[in-house]
């Protein structure tokens, strides 16, 4: 090959600015069989002309597209046989996937994508993926449209941990250009064409107008994302130097000493806890985070299993400490009214009863709980998904009719003579803010029914003999 190839020479700069390949490297290329992914394959193939490399191609057939998932599956096996390199291929079904980790197919693919190239490269590997400047660009816009801070404005980053990304200062035109000139085959992905994608928009219609403004788009963009990725080193410099003063023995952070932060310091440090929790990250995610820390109180879901945990001393994002023995924990429905009453089960023969209160007083909560009035909720004021879960420990409240301010409610359980051994099964329901009612203490004070609210239901612990008695 004429090494004089733009893209050759621009990929070959690129690994040596950011020393992404060593001699000896072992390298597991993620090949889709597209363009990009072709180029990338046959740069690597190359560059073994320089310095030795264990080159393995490996393809994820996700089954989304039917016939056309197993055509590509094929044609990146075949194009590794042409290469003599050895193929390292899989299949999932993203879409299952997806529905049982409640996340988008897009989200799926993503984690179960890179899940096994990190298996193909072993612990020492790198892995490559065939990003473009192109793509870069179009991440760019997306995250702006999404309200980004500096850490979205990067782009792609050329490398991340093990991840390499060689092609990062090539167009998608200097790959096709690459792909004709060197006459390579590739195949399209049709959903690639599709409308409906946000990326695909960006890509078919808003670039194109955004270069007939400038045609030197590109470069403007790319030395627009190294200057934000200029500020987001010296922000991670500041962040590293908080997190050790916030610090707290037991690895929580102090809640105050975080309020106190410069707003890009603070919003960088929760992303930083966001990445390392592998947890999505947006500035919606980094709002509500935010918020429940200047409540003191609340507990935000960010990622199966894993949970932002506020109170008045603390913060901290790690999986959901160990529950007393017996705990449970389900999600219940209250956007939908038309979805209640519906009976939860608990433990022995109870159940906890939710039913609709529309307007004013009516019969039917009347007839649930003798006691409706301090069980009745605002549906209105409840913020995000509604968990059912036992007391743990921590817990706070404002009980309606209590004095200002939340109490823990231990204490409250002590007030009201509840004995140690019960306290542990009390049941409560809690939103992204903290708990909306608990049992025998009734709504909190955020989500009490009000004289001018408009859509609630009424909470109430019932028995088996309740309900064959007529109570619910």
């Amino acid at each position: 090959m004429a090494e004089a190839q733009g893209l050759y020479q621009k990929a070959l700069k690129t690994v040596q600015k950011h020393q992404m390949i060593q001699r000896g490297d072992t390298v597991a290329a993620g090949v889709s069989g597209g363009a990009d992914s072709v180029a990338m394959l046959d740069f690597f193939y190359h560059l073994r002309e320089r310095m030795p490399l264990q080159i393995a191609v490996c393809h994820l057939n996700h089954q989304l597209r039917g016939e056309e998932s197993d055509r590509d599956e094929a044609f990146v096996r075949e194009l590794a046989e042409r290469y003599r390199l050895p193929f390292l291929g899989k299949r999932v079904d993203a879409a299952a996937w997806a529905g049982a980790h409640r996340c988008s197919v897009e989200e799926a693919g993503r984690e179960l994508r890179y899940a096994f190239l990190q298996e193909c490269a072993g612990e020492e590997g790198k892995i490559a993926t065939a990003h473009t400047l192109s793509d870069s660009m179009e991440t760019l816009l997306l995250n702006l449209c999404r309200g980004s801070g500096v850490r979205g404005l990067r782009g792609i980053p050329p490398v991340r941990g093990r991840i390499v990304r060689p092609l990062s200062g090539c167009t998608r035109q200097e790959v096709e250009d690459y792909c004709r000139e060197q006459g390579l085959c590739s195949i399209t992905d049709s959903t690639n064409l599709s409308p409906v994608y946000s990326r695909n928009r960006l890509r078919l219609r808003v670039l194109p107008e955004l270069e007939l403004i400038n045609p030197a788009l590109p470069a403007v963009l790319e030395a627009f994302m190294a200057r934000m990725d200029r500020h987001w080193e010296l922000l991670e410099g500041l962040v590293r130097e908080a997190k050790g003063r916030l610090l707290l023995p037991d690895g929580r952070l102090d809640r105050e000493g975080l309020l106190a932060l410069p707003p890009p310091v603070r919003e960088a440090l929760l992303l930083g806890l966001l990445e390392e929790a592998g947890a999505r990250q947006s500035s919606r995610l980094v709002e509500e985070m935010e918020k429940a820390a200047r409540a003191g109180r609340g507990e935000l879901p960010v990622k199966n299993g894993v949970f932002f945990t506020a109170s008045k001393d603390w913060v901290e994002l790690s999986p959901r400490r160990p529950a007393p023995a017996g705990f449970f924990q389900m999600e219940l429905e209250l956007s939908d009214p038309a979805a209640l009453p519906a009976f939860f089960p608990l433990d022995g023969n109870r159940k906890l009863a939710v039913a609709p209160f529309p307007g004013k007083k009516g019969e039917s909560a009347e007839k649930i709980n003798k006691s409706a009035l301090k069980n009745r909720l605002d549906c209105g004021r409840i913020k995000g998904t509604v968990i059912l879960r036992r007391k743990i420990p921590g817990d706070r409240m404002a009980p309606a009719g209590r004095s200002a301010g939340s109490h823990p409610l231990k204490k409250l359980c002590q007030e009201a003579g509840i004995p140690p051994e019960k306290r542990q099964q009390l049941v409560v329901a809690a939103d992204s803010e903290g708990i909306i009612w608990a049992e025998g203490f009734g709504a909190d004070r955020r989500c009490v029914w009000r004289e001018d609210s408009r859509q609630g239901c009424v909470f109430a612990i019932i028995t088996t003999e309740d309900r064959q008695n007529g109570e619910a």
